[in-house]
């Protein structure tokens, strides 16, 4: 898990810079291999025109790719995720960031999609909540799980929008200069998505 998540997380984050729209058709399971290789340099530049367009539309200052810089603020702290996705920051050895099981899933999967989530097309990824749902709460019933899922991605549902608020929050408070970088954040329409870099983001590490 931990190459393909990292490397699937880097390579959706150096296509969202480039604006490509494929990615916001893609499903969850998407490769994003060889969607730049088809796109002459005259493509690429208009489509990362209005990709740095709209992340200003957002509030957003965009920065070239790959530089380690993020959008906003003080630069922020690396995110150390184990294999059972407790969340560390700084180091290995770090603070844990205290999500409640249902929250660190959603942040989880955020993570794991740099390219952005479409709201409306969240139920295509109950699957994979499923999966990092079961990691991080084994105890749960299989039962109860599904229906606290069901709930998160039911359109119809104000429960991701309850758990995007309360992620939010614990991170205004938690980190006041940086969490901006780590927050879910978008307009209706458009993906949702966390604007920290895949390159600050390390998986599945052995703790000390």
């Amino acid at each position: 898990m931990t190459d393909i998540v990292g490397i699937q997380a880097r390579i959706a984050w150096e296509l969202l810079l480039s604006g490509d729209r494929c990615l916001h058709d893609s499903g969850p399971e998407a490769d994003y291999n060889g969607l730049l290789e088809g796109m002459e340099a005259a493509q690429l530049l208009s489509l990362m025109e209005k990709v740095l367009e709209r992340l200003k539309q957002l509030g957003a200052e965009p920065v070239a790719s790959g530089h380690g810089e993020e959008l906003k603020g003080r630069e922020p702290e690396t995110l150390y995720i184990d294999s059972s996705y407790h969340i560390r920051l700084g180091s290995p050895d770090g603070p844990a960031i205290p999500f409640r099981p249902l929250v660190r899933a959603l942040f989880i999967l955020f993570l794991r999609h740099p390219e952005g989530i479409v709201l409306k097309q969240r139920g295509r990824y109950e699957a994979e909540l499923n999966e990092i749902y079961a990691i991080i709460s084994p105890k749960t019933a299989p039962e109860d799980r599904q229906a606290r899922l069901h709930r998160l991605v039911d359109p119809e549902d104000n429960s991701f929008s309850e758990k995007a608020s309360v992620l939010n929050a614990l991170l205004d408070r938690l980190l006041p200069e940086t969490a901006f970088n780590y927050k879910i954040q978008g307009i209706n329409g458009y993906p949702r998505r966390i604007p920290l870099s895949p390159l600050k983001v390390v998986w599945d590490i052995s703790f000390p």
